[in-house]
């Protein structure tokens, strides 16, 4: 049969569509961060980038994907060639061709092992099983170092970044504040826009009937200040920016109320005019809170709920409040109700509450505030629990919850107010700290795209260059290592109808010449051995 030359190779075309695709497919996620750069510097907002951003982020991750397992592939094929141009060979059941998976190389690894120690045939399987293992370790290296640059290309753009003071509203010694809520609807202006503003808080707290309600007390911060430093609005006055204030050690606060149901309760039967009457009680002993519901309208009868109040406070290491909205992140809330249990008992502040509910109601004079004559108007006039007591407790709890919520975010307002506090000291005396943070609308990628793209496509690139040099370098001996470990089709052309492959020498040397053995001597191992073209000459190997 006669010799064929590695000269004579063809150079297998996708060992350059290899990495010219890699190279494309780095190409886009180069762009992607340069685009990141651009957008974050744009301080207007443009309708048209979100969806951009969407779709981006939709391709990049794809893109990012798809080079990982290129890179596992070729970097396989590789190594595969190169055992295979060796005198020990692979077993024929650890041979793999086409897309290989980091399971494939981990069950080739598998097989040569299990050989290895059933057989008792070694053929330099230790070094081919370090080898498999090293291409999977640099295989999640690079996803590792991928996913976390991309965690990192998903993080806003951060435009402004300054240290707050803020303080909490007291929940001791606000005695006073509670007592002027309960000031009858329009007798002073200030104080009817604070009971206002405080129940439609807490209509939206309840909305639906919810009975556990977690929530931040009133806070005051020198944000207003930081805002201003940080020319955040445009010339409208318009904030260009996502806001968000990051407060350090929170006290989150978590209020619920559960209701006893009396549906015949003691209401005066023998009233010449007809007609819904409303008696509220509270006390102290008990943290309850009691509406009797006399005569309800359509016919449904008379109720009395016996509501009692628990409120309780849990110290949060950071909260996160989002502007406009004045409220704690959702996953901030979620965190108190999973933590409920582990929250104290606010018994001060829960006392100094029916103390003022007590004093209030006892009032000779007393004329509903406008949060108790609308908490109660819209209880009665949504009562639909007729005969059923389990409805009954839960609109009496939701009732309770809005109405008790509103009352103290009403007196967190009016502290202030009532003890004529310099606010501006107050938070500064208060050594409570935190960050306001202004971030891109739209914008994704961080402060610094760049760096976590070249993390991102790192070891791909240096993988391309790696198996660019048998290419630029002219060594047909790689390629043919590549080409035979990449694709069976390849492995059948490179052995059918050649009987040895001859290595060129230069004037003056021994020629060399390599037999490609397939399953010799009852072995099934597959590579290339030494041919020696007369007893006396050297072979060189």
């Amino acid at each position: 049969m006669p010799s064929r030359s590695l000269h004579d190779v063809p150079l297998a075309a996708w060992q350059w569509q290899g990495p010219l695709s890699r190279f494309f497919l780095i190409l886009i996620i180069f762009s992607w961060g340069l685009f990141l750069e651009f957008c974050g510097s744009q301080p207007d907002y443009y309708p048209e980038l979100k969806y951009l951003m969407n779709l981006g982020s939709f391709i990049v991750a794809l893109v990012v994907g798809a080079l990982a397992q290129t890179t596992l592939a070729h970097m396989f094929a590789y190594l595969q060639g190169y055992f295979l141009l060796k005198k020990q060979g692979i077993p024929l059941q650890a041979i793999m061709s086409g897309e290989q998976t980091p399971a494939r190389v981990l069950i080739a690894c598998l097989i040569i092992f299990r050989r290895t120690r059933y057989n008792k045939q070694s053929h330099g399987s230790f070094f081919q099983i370090i080898s498999y293992i090293s291409v999977l370790l640099i295989y999640i290296l690079s996803v590792g170092i991928g996913a976390y640059a991309a965690s990192k290309l998903g993080e806003p753009y951060i435009f402004y970044n300054a240290p707050i003071m803020w303080a909490q509203a007291p929940t001791q010694g606000i005695r006073d504040s509670l007592l002027n809520a309960f000031i009858p609807e329009n007798s002073i202006d200030g104080i009817t826009v604070i009971q206002y503003n405080s129940l439609s808080s807490w209509v939206d707290k309840t909305r639906g009937r919810e009975i556990e309600v977690p929530f931040l007390p009133q806070t005051w911060t020198t944000s207003a200040n930081a805002t201003a430093s940080g020319n955040l609005k445009d010339k409208d006055g318009l904030m260009k920016w996502n806001l968000e204030l990051e407060l350090d050690n929170a006290n989150l606060q978590y209020l619920t109320a559960q209701c006893n149901v009396n549906p015949d309760p003691p209401c005066n039967k023998d009233q010449i005019v007809r007609g819904t009457t409303i008696s509220l009680m509270a006390g102290k002993e008990n943290k309850t809170i009691s509406w009797k519901l006399c005569d309800l309208p359509r016919d449904q009868g008379s109720v009395q709920l016996d509501c009692k109040i628990t409120l309780k406070q849990g110290l949060f290491p950071r909260v996160t409040i989002g502007f406009p909205n004045n409220g704690p992140r959702d996953e901030n809330l979620a965190e108190v109700l999973l933590r409920k249990n582990e929250l104290t008992d606010l018994n001060e502040l829960t006392d100094e509450l029916f103390d003022a509910m007590e004093e209030a109601y006892s009032r000779p004079d007393y004329k509903p505030d406008i949060i108790s004559n609308n908490v109660i108007k819209q209880l009665v006039s949504g009562w639909n629990c007729e005969g059923n007591n389990t409805c009954a407790q839960r609109v009496g709890a939701s009732a309770a919850v809005r109405y008790t919520g509103a009352l103290l975010e009403s007196a967190a307002n009016l502290y202030p107010i009532d003890y004529s506090i310099e606010l501006d000291d107050y938070v500064v005396n208060s050594k409570s700290t935190g960050f306001l943070t202004a971030t891109h609308k739209v914008c994704i990628g961080g402060n610094n795209p760049m760096l976590m793209v070249g993390l991102t496509i790192s070891i791909p690139l240096l993988m391309m260059i790696v198996e660019l040099i048998p290419l630029l370098f002219n060594n047909k001996v790689w390629w043919l290592a590549s080409d035979i470990g990449y694709k069976h089709i390849a492995l059948i052309r490179s052995v059918t109808n050649i009987g040895f492959l001859e290595r060129t020498t230069r004037p003056g040397e021994i020629p060399c010449q390599t037999i490609v053995r397939f399953n010799p001597d009852d072995d099934d191992h597959f590579g290339l051995s030494t041919y020696e073209p007369s007893p006396s000459k050297k072979v060189l190997v």
